[in-house]
């Protein structure tokens, strides 16, 4: 039972860089061997780049818990949640305090991104901070799937 899904795919520029590159490599053994070596070359590894770009690109997915790319968290160990715009996502990828997080941040991808508290003390990372495209969409589903105990947050924060 998946509530949010997001896969973060580089934007179109990234796509439109990696043809530039792939196109001055072919273009250059193009003209050394032949035009069509130069083409099928240039099909080859935009191809294969493209599709590297695409299947690596990592998912964030809000079920039964946290998941973003391989890492997973269960939403009884989820604490905070903070959603970070640009100049904020800035500031803590800089930040001493989220040296020990865990970090997934694809600045090529999405420029905003969540901060969020773990409450579990085995764990080794105090918290995770990682981009996202929707972060209030993944906000709403992480308070959607927490049970309600019928305290307000300001309660349950002293409790």
């Amino acid at each position: 039972m998946t509530s949010y899904r997001e896969r973060l795919l580089p934007k179109w520029w990234v796509y439109v860089l990696a043809a530039g590159l792939v196109a001055m490599l072919s273009i250059a053994y193009g003209s050394a061997y032949d035009a069509v070596i130069g083409w099928l070359m240039f099909a080859v590894i935009f191809g294969l780049l493209a599709l590297v770009m695409t299947t690596s690109s990592p998912i964030i997915e809000v079920g039964d818990g946290l998941r973003v790319d391989t890492a997973r968290l269960p939403i009884s160990c989820i604490g905070t949640v903070e959603i970070l715009d640009p100049i904020q996502t800035r500031e803590a990828r800089r930040s001493r305090s989220h040296a020990l997080d865990y970090t997934l941040l694809k600045m090529w991808s999405s420029t905003s991104s969540m901060a969020i508290g773990v409450k579990d003390t085995n764990d080794p990372h105090p918290g995770w901070l990682f981009s996202t495209r929707h972060p209030e969409r993944i906000a709403a589903a992480i308070h959607d799937l927490r049970p309600s105990s019928g305290l307000t947050t300001e309660e349950s924060e002293t409790v």
